[in-house]
């Protein structure tokens, strides 16, 4: 009898076990293997965007022209002018989307693009998007719109189970931002579908960089695109969610009949930018270069973090290593593990200049990340690399605006002439985590233009950190506003300095 109820119990135990498997096994379901067809861009020979890039680029056979976005606004109305103008494709691949005056207006834009016949391919990341997957579906609906999502979430369990039960899949993430209309126009940034990287009245103003790139780079933009959007982790929204076009129809009109709205006059602002105006009518002409993309292979996620094909850090690597002259780094967060710390010092030693434009503690929208940071700051000042911290009260100071500064630009240049610009950080995430585009550009006039600003800017907008002579740290402004010294991290709140020194005790710097 003992023996028939340990049979019993052991049987009831291993079928208890197989349906708590299962239940996980559902809560993490994702339809990768869902039917999907194989699409790739089009050609954009014969369009308005193929003339207007030819004129861009000023005839200059085999070389690009380039067009650095600076302000939200100017980044923003690029990005809608060119929708506007699309007449045959608009591919378009983003890290989040938030349903706010930006997302409303792409969105609206896409839509009218999408009624002229334009086939619009759209492809986003899912963990930070907070756009509603139904508001997302209105867009998808349409017969000309196809949207997938890279990695997704199970629908089955909330996002925080997700984590919980499949963290190395989930943990890894598609970082890469770019836009190509008609094959023939393309931003390369960091901006993603969403107010604050648009100066659009948030509570804090992020400080970002955008590229507008023509000529034969953009075939280059449109394979990386192709890449990802095919690859089988790009699960098509149907398949997760269902929505009627109706609701943005009637959105649709409505906007274009309510000229007063904010919605119009935030519209109004970017499309009719000064700025891009004078781009178009050549009065500021695009800067002459040569550029090429580089992309992780999507394989990134699918290996051991460290593992896989880094192609992005790898050339990172390869452009800091070749400098000679000056080195300028600006990330937002700034976490350069061993191998690019051994080489910014060596360079350093060696007679580079090496300077560093990140985040203050203040101004950081990541505190914790600040704590990965901190830990290598003085060795590195001690080997001859210079920092600048972004002052979060900086606008306040300059123009009178109270809006935080977050800086959230993503860009090196090398000896005045090499560029190094697209969606990755300087940090363990974007280098061994997620996966990233950069394009590397050749290119005197954006170096130089680049550096000049930086140094007109950096006294109003950024502590100059030095070591004292008992190697504490010293933080130094010198902005019009008046000289001020600092012997802490200068107006940042007791919480966050707390969450960044626990972070920078404890072994998380992979994660950051």
């Amino acid at each position: 009898m003992l023996k028939r109820i340990i049979r019993f119990a052991a049987l009831a135990g291993a079928s208890f076990l197989g349906l708590y498997m299962l239940s996980l096994s559902s809560c993490t379901f994702v339809p990768f293997d869902a039917e999907r067809d194989v699409t790739r861009a089009l050609s954009g020979e014969g369009t308005y965007a193929a003339e207007f890039a030819t004129r861009l680029a000023a005839g200059r056979d085999g070389d690009a022209g380039f067009v650095p976005l600076l302000s939200g606004r100017d980044a923003l109305g690029a990005r809608l002018r060119m929708i506007e103008a699309a007449e045959r494709s608009i591919d378009l691949q983003t890290f989040l989307i938030k349903p706010d005056a930006a997302g409303t207006l792409v969105w609206l834009e896409l839509y009218e693009a999408a009624e002229r016949g334009v086939r619009i391919r759209l492809l986003f990341d899912d963990v930070f998007t907070t756009a509603r997957d139904n508001q997302i579906a209105t867009l998808d609906a349409h017969p000309n719109v196809e949207i997938r999502v890279f990695n997704p979430l199970s629908r089955n369990s909330t996002t925080a189970m997700n984590f919980v039960l499949d963290f190395a899949r989930v943990n890894r993430r598609m970082h890469n931002k770019a836009m190509v209309v008609d094959g023939s126009l393309a931003i390369i940034g960091g901006r993603n579908i969403a107010d604050e990287y648009y100066q659009i009245g948030t509570d804090h103003e992020f400080a970002d960089f955008d590229m507008l790139v023509t000529g034969p780079v953009t075939s280059e933009v449109s394979d990386a695109f192709d890449l990802y959007w095919n690859d089988r982790w790009s699960v098509p929204l149907e398949h997760l969610a269902t929505a009627d076009a109706a609701p943005l129809e009637d959105v649709a009109t409505r906007f274009r009949n309510q000229s007063e709205t904010e919605l119009f006059s935030i519209y109004s602002g970017a499309i009719s930018s000064t700025f891009l105006q004078s781009v178009a009518d050549g009065s500021v002409p695009a800067h002459e270069g040569a550029g090429r993309i580089v992309v992780d292979h999507p394989d990134k996620l699918r290996s051991r973090p460290g593992h896989g094909p880094a192609a992005v850090a790898q050339a990172f690597y390869d452009t800091l290593e070749a400098a000679r002259d000056d080195i300028l780094i600006m990330t937002p967060y700034f976490v350069p593990q061993q191998a690019i710390a051994d080489l910014l010092m060596t360079q350093a030693e060696q007679g580079v200049r090496v300077r560093i434009v990140t985040n203050s503690l203040a101004s950081t929208n990541h505190a914790y990340v600040h704590g990965g940071y901190s830990g290598y700051r003085s060795r590195l000042l001690s080997a001859g690399v210079e920092f600048l911290e972004v002052r979060a009260d900086a606008p306040a100071l300059v123009t009178g605006h109270s809006t935080p500064l977050t800086m959230h630009t993503k860009l090196a240049v090398i000896d005045g002439r090499t560029i190094f610009t697209g969606s990755t950080n300087v940090d363990p995430r974007s280098f061994r985590l997620n996966t990233e585009i950069a394009m590397v550009i050749q290119s005197p006039s954006i170096g130089q233009n680049i550096l000049s600003r930086i140094d007109a800017l950096a006294p109003d907008y950024a502590f100059e950190v030095r070591q004292g002579q008992d190697g504490d740290l010293l933080w130094y402004y010198t902005g019009d506003a008046g000289p001020e010294t600092f012997n802490a991290e200068p107006g940042a709140r007791f919480l966050d300095r707390v969450l960044s020194r626990v972070t920078g005790w404890l072994p998380v710097e992979g994660q950051l």
